[in-house]
């Protein structure tokens, strides 16, 4: 197989890579090599022009995310350019990742509003990557630093939102509310959910790196807890991401299958994915997960993480928040200490994903039923 080259220029004093056709498991791992050495060289801002690339897996995605992630922690974040008919504005739409990294549809709209001061000092030598970057490059032992909670969540410090479809105002009732009405989210789906094999490939692509992320935990060295807890931090993100995913965009299909279990364990998951919610927005706001995980001590080398148990944690400090997001964090962290502490890992990753899995399994069965009747 030919090598895959990234194109790498400066235009406006800002990095610029120009994105492979295709971003997988075998070509994301220059991804990361570059946008790794332009965040060593002091970029906090860096735009991704993904005009030409046509398919783009978990592998990339989770590369993209990592790399916004860092710099956003820096005080910048990536900028992509993602055509309105581009290949893969599909993918982020249905992903939910077109709300957590800026999107643009040209380069020129990407360069005008990047931040003015997008470095933290000026990297001599020549651009990062003048020569295709390895794919074997390694990974960071640590997780990149998270973005603060107002980045992860779009609405959650206002009372009021615009509809993602009529720009109506409207007071959310639901965290992950995007539409003023029934009808406008019914209108959005139609003009943005096109081709429904594309659609559930996204959502399975999601699922996969959920399922990835929970699935590594039993394996990893209890002693090495730094990369212990980048792991387990990696797992939230990824199950809120889905959970958030199948809430907006396949709500019907969640809530079915919601209504399907016990009440105890309906109660049970939905508590659980709410304390989770706290756990990623206490990420979000610079707090580390050894204060809300109990690792073991001493013993921690000789037991799994998954064995580790969430434990209590203070009252989130809601004073920036307004009313409503106020309201939405406290039952977080409610649920959080309710539901969460004195529980596993293991068993709290066990629960959530068994139940966003089913669920985006019967988002695929449904999405297939429809495309064969329109037939």
């Amino acid at each position: 197989m030919p090598a895959v080259r990234y194109l790498l220029q400066m235009a406006g004093g800002m990095p610029v890579v120009t994105s492979a056709a295709e971003i997988d498991t075998t070509t994301a791992g220059q991804l990361r090599a570059i946008l790794l050495e332009w965040h060593r060289r002091g970029h906090t801002t860096v735009v991704v022009d993904m005009t030409g690339t046509q398919f783009c897996d978990s592998a990339g995605l989770r590369e993209l995310v990592w790399a916004h992630k860092r710099a956003v922690a820096d005080g910048g974040g990536l900028r992509l350019v993602i055509p309105a008919d581009g290949a893969v504005l599909r993918i982020f739409t249905v992903t939910g990742l077109d709300h957590l990294i800026p999107h643009f549809a040209s380069r020129e709209q990407a360069l005008v509003r990047l931040p003015a001061a997008a470095d933290r000092r000026s990297p001599p030598g020549p651009p990062p990557g003048s020569a295709a970057a390895p794919a074997s490059a390694p990974r960071s032992a640590a997780a990149p630093a998270s973005p603060p909670a107002r980045v992860w969540e779009h609405g959650l410090v206002a009372d009021g939102r615009s509809c993602a479809q009529c720009s109506a105002a409207f007071v959310p009732q639901r965290e992950h509310a995007r539409f003023c009405s029934p009808d406008c989210r019914a209108v959005w789906n139609r003009e943005h959910m096109g081709d429904p094999a594309v659609e559930v490939s996204a959502l399975a692509w999601s699922i996969t790196a959920m399922s990835e992320a929970t699935a590594r935990l039993p394996a990893m060295n209890a002693w090495d807890q730094t990369q212990a807890l980048a792991a387990i931090g990696e797992a939230v993100w990824w199950i809120t991401m889905v959970d958030a995913t199948l809430v907006r965009h396949y709500p019907d299909v969640y809530a079915r299958v919601r209504a399907a279990q016990a009440p105890a364990e309906r109660l049970l998951i939905e508590q659980a994915l709410a304390g989770l919610r706290f756990v990623r927005n206490w990420i979000g706001r610079g707090a580390g997960l050894e204060e809300a995980i109990q690792t073991g001590g001493q013993d921690a080398g000789r037991g799994r993480i998954t064995h580790w148990t969430w434990k209590p944690v203070s009252e989130p400090v809601l004073a920036p928040l307004r009313p409503r997001g106020q309201a939405w964090e406290m039952a977080r962290y409610r649920a959080y200490q309710a539901h969460l502490v004195g529980h596993t890992i293991g068993e709290t990753f066990g629960q959530t994903v068994t139940f966003l899995m089913l669920t985006g399994a019967n988002t695929a069965s449904t999405t297939a039923i429809s495309a064969d009747m329109r037939c």
